[in-house]
């Protein structure tokens, strides 16, 4: 594939990356404020759709496509300060994504399921989920930021 499809590839799954993130902060702040049960269903469906199509594909493919163009151009190295740290913000996120993320999902989705989602037995749980959305997504802006910038490199 040419280096510049990839590029293009490779910034638009970040796109969808970040956008997703967004969508999905968006929708936890919708759910955490409103008392309706069939809405705070709807949201949590749109999460599961967002995790599905957005969330997992999306750093896959930019994590592939970034190792891609680092291996066909020359200029880039695994040893560059802003791809080793970008690299180790993807698995940092990843990691707090599936172990925090995951639980906090899980322990919603039971909730909604249930039908005790709305109201203040579950309040914490929304807040928390609401915090780990905006931790996740300066992540990701700091990953969008190394990969712009580029640290280190004249």
């Amino acid at each position: 594939m040419d280096y510049r499809w990839l590029v293009l590839v490779h910034v638009l799954a970040a796109m969808a990356w970040v956008g997703g993130g967004t969508i999905v902060l968006g929708t936890l702040v919708s759910a955490r404020r409103s008392r309706d049960p069939e809405h705070v269903d709807r949201v949590m469906q749109s999460l599961a759709w967002a995790d599905t199509w957005l969330a997992i594909p999306a750093p896959l493919v930019v994590l592939i496509t970034g190792i891609a163009m680092v291996a066909l151009n020359g200029a880039w190295s695994f040893t560059q300060a802003w791809i080793l740290g970008s690299i180790g913000l993807m698995v940092a996120y990843e990691i707090v994504a599936v172990t925090i993320g995951a639980r906090l999902y899980r322990r919603i989705d039971d909730a909604r399921r249930a039908g005790t989602l709305v109201g203040d037995g579950h309040a914490a749980t929304m807040r928390a989920w609401s915090r780990l959305g905006v931790l996740l997504l300066a992540i990701l802006v700091a990953i969008v930021g190394l990969m712009v910038f580029k640290p280190g490199v004249g």
